[in-house]
């Protein structure tokens, strides 16, 4: 299909595959990450935002 777009691409049907290969490398490990993922590091993740720290010193960006 890519020949038809572009004439000049009869040699690139690797890198299609390559490309797709990638893409279902990265996508199967983001799922493999987060299936053995800890309860503890998501909590902790997941409450990160809300935390209000008092340290005088720190700068959080203007906010306080």
């Amino acid at each position: 299909m890519l020949s038809r777009i572009y004439p000049g691409a009869e040699g690139l049907q690797f890198f299609q595959g390559l490309s797709l290969l990638l893409f279902f490398l990265v996508f199967m490990g983001a799922i493999v990450m987060i299936a053995t993922m800890r309860k503890g590091h998501i909590d902790k993740m997941s409450n990160l935002p809300l935390e209000i720290e008092d340290d005088p010193g720190k700068n959080n960006g203007g906010h306080v």
